[in-house]
């Protein structure tokens, strides 16, 4: 009886789990509408149809809760990308990786929004997982470069171009170009790139 009490799984967590993540939905879909620091707490309430004091117990402050969508951003990222890049390198790997970013802003727009408005910001308590979110995105293509002889700042920068161009064209296609087809938008952003 005791072994199958431990197994048994614990309706709280559950609940706890599926609060925070209904918070965080409520608070990255605000927080990319209108900015952190535009965003109430009593508005993420609203959003999420809980009371103010569950975003409190479940995160302490708005700056907890950003960070905890920062985290969960980075690693659904890093889970992509590694999916994504495992085994390429050269141009297929940066098709790859332009694909999988392209996706990732289709079917996670609010996310990429906030992540990329929050990218530049600075004096933020969250700007440490920003770089580190920043970092991932490179990764793969920043570790393929340097694999053919590139230095690791020109690395960074054409890693940087690439994962740029794709976010801000996704973000473009989402908000001007909502007809646009997954596949024509992958290829205006490879033809640019390869110029």
């Amino acid at each position: 009886m005791a072994a199958q009490a431990a197994t048994k799984p614990d309706g709280r967590v559950a609940r706890r789990t599926g609060t925070r993540e209904a918070i965080m939905d409520a608070a990255t879909e605000l927080f990319a509408a209108r900015g952190v620091t535009s965003t109430a707490i009593d508005d993420i309430a609203v959003n999420a149809n809980i009371a103010k004091g569950s975003i409190y117990y479940n995160f302490e402050s708005k700056a907890g809760l950003v960070e905890a969508i920062v985290e969960r951003s980075s690693t659904l990222l890093r889970e992509t990308l590694r999916q994504a890049s495992a085994g390429y390198a050269g141009p297929e790997l940066q098709a790859r990786i332009v694909r999988a970013l392209l996706l990732l802003v289709r079917d996670n727009a609010a996310a990429a929004r906030l992540m990329v408005a929050e990218l530049f910001r600075t004096e933020r308590s969250w700007q440490e997982s920003i770089r580190t979110w920043r970092a991932l995105a490179l990764a793969p293509l920043v570790d393929d470069l340097q694999s053919t002889g590139i230095g690791p700042d020109v690395a960074a920068i054409r890693a940087a171009s690439v994962v740029g161009a794709t976010l801000v064209a996704g973000l473009d296609w989402l908000v001007f170009h909502p007809e646009l087809q997954y596949e024509d938008v992958v290829a205006a952003v490879l033809s640019t790139l390869r110029g």
